[in-house]
C-alpha cells in the first residue's frame, strides 16, 4: 500500500510539473465565451480586444502589467485573484473564479498559423529592409520594470511635459542582434524631452530582446492631453461633445440616440495631427457606432464604421469585421 501511494504521488508530481511547463511562455487570447457555449453581445467591452499572457516561472505578465503568481496544476493564483486552467488540443482555456466567462488562448506561433495575416510587413526604413512589429510580433522587454513604465522613469522632463497638451512619436530599429539603431523622432515636443527620450531608449537595450530573428521597426508613441482644456480649436471642441454625448446614450444602450450624435463625427473634416491626438477616444467612438448600427440592424453603415479603425489586424475591430463584415 505504501510503495502504491508512493508511485501515486510521483505521478501526480509530474502532472503537475508538466501542466506548469506547459504553461509557460506567451499566449494571445482568440475567443471568449459564456460558460453555457453562449457568445458574448456585441456591446461587451471584451467582445473585440488584446489580452496577452506571458507566464516566465512564478511570473505573469498581463499586457505588459506584471504580477507574482502561485500555480499547481489546475489553477493560477495572485494576491487578488484566481484563475482555473486547462489545457484543450492547442488551447489554453482559463476561466477566473466568480467569471461567468471561459477565455481562450493559443500560443504565438499557433496563432501566427492560424492567423498568418500578423506575420509582419517588410518595408524600407532608413535605406534598410525591415519588418513592422506589430500586436504579435514586437520586442521582449526583460526588466522587472515594463517598458512604458522604464521609458517613462528615465525621461527626467516627463512630469513636467505630461501637463502639457503635446503628441510624442518616435520610431527605431530593433535589430536581430537586439541592438537599437537609427533612433527618428517622427513628432517631438522639445529638443530636451527628445534627447531625453533617446538616452531612456539606448538605456533600455540591455533589456530588450528580438524573438523575431529579423530587423523589427518599433513605433512609440506619448499622448499628453489636458482634456477640455486642452482643446485648441473649435473642431476639436466638436469633436469631444459629438463624443461625449455619444458615449452617454452608447452607455444607457440608447443606440439610436448615440448613433445621431457619432454620425457627427463623419461631418468634419478632421485633420491627421488631431486623429492622432485624438485617437483612443475616436477609434472607440467608430467602435461604438459600429455596434450602434449593428443593434439597430443596419450592417453595412457598421462596417464602414469598424473599417474606420483598422482592419482584421486591429483588436479593437478584429472580432466585429469576423463576424459580420464578411
Amino acid at each position: 500500500m505504501k510503495r502504491i501511494l508512493v508511485i501515486l504521488f510521483f505521478l501526480f508530481f509530474e502532472f503537475s510539473q508538466s501542466q506548469q511547463i506547459n504553461l509557460q511562455g506567451n499566449w494571445i487570447l482568440d475567443k471568449i465565451q459564456y460558460q453555457n457555449g453562449n457568445p458574448l453581445e456585441v456591446n461587451h467591452p471584451s467582445y473585440s480586444n488584446f489580452l496577452e499572457y506571458n507566464f516566465n516561472g512564478n511570473n505573469l505578465e498581463i499586457n505588459n502589467q506584471k504580477f507574482k503568481v502561485s500555480i499547481d496544476n489546475s489553477s493560477i493564483s495572485t494576491n487578488f485573484r484566481k484563475m482555473q486552467y486547462k489545457f484543450e488540443n492547442e488551447y489554453l482555456v482559463l476561466n477566473e473564479i466568480g467569471d461567468d466567462k471561459i477565455y481562450y488562448f493559443l500560443k504565438t506561433n499557433d496563432y501566427l498559423t492560424k492567423y498568418p495575416e500578423f506575420e509582419p510587413n517588410e518595408i524600407s526604413f532608413e535605406n534598410k529592409k525591415v519588418f513592422e512589429s506589430n500586436s504579435i510580433i514586437k520586442p521582449t522587454f526583460t526588466n522587472t520594470e515594463n517598458f512604458e513604465e522604464f521609458i517613462r522613469k528615465n525621461i527626467p522632463s516627463y512630469s513636467s511635459i505630461s501637463a502639457t497638451n503635446n503628441f510624442f512619436k518616435a520610431r527605431y530599429i530593433l535589430t536581430k542582434e537586439n541592438r537599437i539603431i537609427d533612433i527618428q523622432i517622427i513628432e517631438g515636443i522639445t529638443k530636451t524631452f527628445d534627447n531625453e527620450y533617446k538616452n531612456a531608449l539606448l538605456k533600455s537595450e540591455k533589456f530588450m530582446k528580438n524573438n523575431f530573428g529579423k530587423d523589427l521597426l518599433v513605433t512609440q508613441t506619448f499622448n499628453f492631453f489636458k482634456m477640455f482644456a486642452g482643446l485648441t480649436n473649435k473642431e476639436e471642441k466638436e469633436i469631444y461633445s459629438f463624443v461625449k454625448n455619444g458615449n452617454q446614450f452608447y452607455e444607457k444602450n440608447e443606440f439610436d440616440k448615440a448613433i445621431a450624435n457619432y454620425e457627427k463625427l463623419l461631418t468634419i473634416n478632421i485633420k491627421p495631427e488631431i486623429t492622432e491626438r485624438f485617437g483612443y477616444s475616436l477609434d472607440q467612438a467608430f467602435v461604438n457606432l459600429g455596434v450602434s448600427y449593428l443593434a439597430t440592424e443596419n450592417n453595412a453603415k457598421a462596417c464602414n464604421s469598424f473599417k474606420k479603425v483598422g482592419d482584421k489586424t486591429n483588436f479593437k475591430v478584429r472580432n466585429y469585421l469576423i463576424n459580420f463584415c464578411k
